[in-house]
């Protein structure tokens, strides 16, 4: 990791695993010996209102919380997208699903991928935050994928097929990655 702070913003709607994603990654970052602080806004509804989930990664002390000048901003929804895509600047990576988002003109640079639909081929829409992590570490290698697997086992302690197909989705979203350089 030769960036020393990271600011990462996951939105989509609620039910989408956004705040899990934001404890894994943030776990991970624990194991690779870095500071992690994470804040979550949603809406009163469980699932379908705007939700999202700020997660800052540093190797030096994190005096705030929330993400003020994003490198990554992950979008599984459109809403979530027109939130962001105009107000970005050009040293963001915006990613987002490319079936659920039409997307718009924006300084970011934008990476389209079939998130939901491939989280559902591999036998569960709902792993999609997971493949998701894959596709940003992947693309930003902000740290050690082995503290990444690590954070999984851990979530799962108990699960171990869980973590298992986890994993392999994990991986799937870092060959994903990989593909779109």
């Amino acid at each position: 990791m030769s960036k020393k702070t990271w600011e990462i913003i996951f939105s989509g709607v609620g039910g989408q695993g956004l705040v899990s994603c934001g404890n894994i990654l943030g776990e991970a970052a624990s194991f690779d010996h870095l500071n992690a602080v994470m804040t979550t806004t949603y809406g009163v509804e469980t699932r379908g209102t705007f939700s999202k989930s700020d997660l800052i990664i540093s190797d030096e002390d994190i005096d705030y919380p929330e993400a003020l000048h994003p490198d990554v901003i992950l979008a599984l929804a459109q809403v979530a997208y027109q939130r962001y895509a105009p107000i970005v600047g050009e040293n963001t990576v915006l990613i987002y699903d490319e079936d659920a988002i039409t997307p718009m003109k924006s300084k970011a640079k934008q990476l389209g991928f079939p998130i939901l639909a491939t989280a559902e081929a591999m036998g569960n829409v709902t792993s999609a935050n997971i493949l998701s992590l894959g596709i940003i570490l992947g693309e930003t290698g902000l740290m050690d994928v082995e503290c990444l697997r690590k954070a999984i086992w851990k979530r799962f302690a108990g699960k171990p097929t869980v973590a298992e197909k986890n994993e392999a989705i994990l991986a799937r979203g870092l060959e994903m990655a990989a593909q779109a350089c």
